[in-house]
């Protein structure tokens, strides 16, 4: 009987392949997933921005301003019962906009 030394060439060129395959498979998935939880925390980092924009329109009666959070700059604009922010998302610049009544 013979030793096997290990891989013939066959095998490693399969297995490389199909090590191949399911990357290049994953990650673009994991990219994609990436972005699409960036973009949903900013969307929440909005909505909070939005809330203290509330706050100050309510005691200060302030009408814009922005907050810098991770780095990222929401503007806020409060005009016709509205209060807007406005941020750059992950691929393109967003807004979110609520309206609201006295």
């Amino acid at each position: 009987m013979r030793n096997s030394d290990g891989f013939s060439w066959p095998e490693t060129i399969l297995a490389l392949s199909i090590t191949f395959i399911i990357a290049t498979t994953l990650l673009p998935l994991l990219n994609n997933m990436q972005v699409q939880l960036e973009d949903k925390k900013r969307k929440y980092h909005a909505s909070v921005v939005m809330l203290e924009a509330a706050k100050k329109y309510v005691t200060e009666t302030s009408l814009n301003g922005s907050v810098d959070i991770e780095k990222v700059t929401y503007a806020y604009e409060i005009h016709n019962h509205q209060i807007c922010v406005y941020y750059e998302g992950m691929r393109e610049e967003k807004s979110k906009c609520v309206t609201f009544s006295n």
